[in-house]
């Protein structure tokens, strides 16, 4: 492993800090850092220190690390009482970013440590074992995390569960993100929640990425939270094109050329002023191998760089990543890793909801008008109302993408839907409801919309009504929390 940090002083500092402060961050960090990595003689001391006291079976504090000070010689005292002072004043806002690239940087070393080593062998003429410890090493490298651990005592948790229970039913607006249609909102209890995975599935040119650009404009847009949109097709410009006149209202051929109408023009500048650290777009189409750990290194420029940290991201789409374990891998492997390393994502830094799309294998039949067949088709295809839907087994080139999403739906059509610009929303799987619902939209691709037809009031470029609705809710909650004075006499 490297001699020394790539990190600067401050970032130093703050790893010491948060060792103190973090019991299992430090037993992490204590296996790959060591003393001579600091650049400071005195933070050189305190890590020596802080492995000294966990090897004797203790926590190490910042008052264990004042009281040994007075072992230290007396010309460093107070340079190190100076050092431990700036650790007591240090204030942690980057805590993600730090566990986060201090990973990567061990990562990184070991998988070079790895190279060398498998090097080494191959040129004795030991071909397997090189192969085999490179394997080895990289999958050691891939798993390095200083997240906390997902451990709970769950006997001794009934009190602070119960306390997070009625915490989040009072603050369900903040982890919970509705599409803006009502029969989906219906089936995902509310909306798609932090730490889950939803999918939509379709044909090419079937709308999916109208799609998540609804559903990223209706979050930043109607909900007020912020937006991370990962495109790994199109282009940046075609997209702002389509979120344009997604809240425009305006047709997409006239916006595209920058025919908007002035009065549009003016709305949707005045509106964007108020919402400008809302959505961020960050094209990664200028290659194919772009895994889920770019999106991950995203996440964390954007905290220590800007401070900004997305509550809703959206893939635009889950099958054009690549397996973090290699590109020797067959399309299956690939996009089977690559869903399962979305999944992870949606669990760190406090969790994240996140949507993305996948192509479909056409079943038989679909495309057809067919009112008057069974439920059952000739192809083995699902058949709904009358009418042939894409479900779990029309899934491309990965069955397991299934096993790593939340929830799973997609996005029908025929000759008879397009002609009447009508699509069926089918939502087959839902972890924490029942599903297996079609929901009827209106799908204008012109203007990008996907309007409910259930209730034509819950439209997309009405967010005030929508904000009106989630207060009352709220409102709700809180009357229903007050106690009458009877009850506590």
């Amino acid at each position: 492993m490297a001699n020394n940090f790539p990190f600067a002083s401050e970032f130093q500092r703050k790893i010491v800090r948060l060792a103190l402060d973090d019991d299992g961050f430090c037993s992490m960090a204590l296996k790959h850092v060591r003393p001579e990595m600091f650049e400071s003689d005195a933070l050189r001391w305190a890590w020596q220190e802080i492995q000294r006291e966990r090897k004797d079976q203790r926590t190490p504090t910042l008052m264990v690390l004042r009281d040994k000070i007075r072992q230290v010689e007396p010309v460093m005292q107070s340079r190190y009482s100076a050092m431990l002072e700036a650790l007591g004043s240090e204030v942690l806002r980057e805590e993600p970013y730090i566990r986060h690239a201090l990973a990567e940087f061990v990562s990184r070393n070991v998988f070079v440590g790895a190279y060398h080593a498998s090097q080494q062998l191959y040129n004795q003429g030991k071909i397997q074992q090189a192969i085999d410890l490179m394997k080895k090493e990289s999958d050691r490298a891939a798993r390095v995390t200083f997240d906390p651990p997902a451990r709970y005592w769950f006997y001794d948790d009934l009190a602070e569960r119960q306390r997070q229970r009625k915490d989040r039913s009072r603050r369900e607006y903040e982890h919970t993100f509705p599409t803006g249609i009502v029969g989906v909102d219906e089936v995902l209890d509310g909306g798609l929640s932090l730490g889950e995975l939803g999918c939509w599935m379709g044909d090419a040119k079937a709308g999916k990425s109208v799609m998540l650009v609804h559903l990223a404009s209706y979050a930043a847009r109607a909900l007020f939270r912020r937006v991370l949109l990962v495109l790994l097709e199109g282009s940046y410009h075609q997209t702002a094109s389509r979120m344009d006149a997604w809240h425009a209202s305006e047709y997409y051929n006239e916006v595209k050329r920058g025919q908007f109408t002035t009065e549009s023009f003016h709305r949707l500048q005045s509106e964007y002023q108020g919402a400008k650290d809302r959505m961020v777009v960050r094209e990664m189409t200028d290659s194919w191998s772009y895994t889920a750990a770019d999106i991950r290194t995203e996440l964390d420029e954007l905290q220590g760089q800007h401070g900004w940290r997305p509550d809703l991201m959206v893939v635009d789409y889950g099958d054009l990543l690549r397996s973090q374990q290699g590109a020797k891998m067959s399309e299956e492997q690939h996009q089977r890793d690559a869903f399962g390393d979305l999944k992870v994502i949606t669990h760190q830094d406090h969790g994240y909801a996140m949507w993305t799309v996948s192509q479909a294998r056409r079943p038989r039949g679909m495309g057809k008008s067919s009112k008057d067949k069974a439920e059952t088709g000739d192809g083995g295809e699902l058949w709904r109302e009358g009418k042939p839907v894409l479900s779990r087994g029309s899934m491309s080139d990965s069955y397991n993408k299934v096993r790593r999403v939340d929830f799973l739906g997609s996005i029908n059509q025929d000759q008879e839907d397009k002609d009447e610009k009508v699509a069926r929303l089918y939502c087959e799987i839902y972890r924490d409801n029942s599903a297996d619902r079609i929901i009827k939209v209106k799908q204008d691709m012109a203007r990008m919309k996907f309007v409910d037809l259930l209730d034509p009031l819950n439209r997309p470029d009405r967010s005030s009504a929508v904000l009106a609705e989630m207060d009352r809710e709220r409102h709700k909650v809180h009357a229903s929390d007050v106690v009458p004075d009877n009850v506590l006499s």
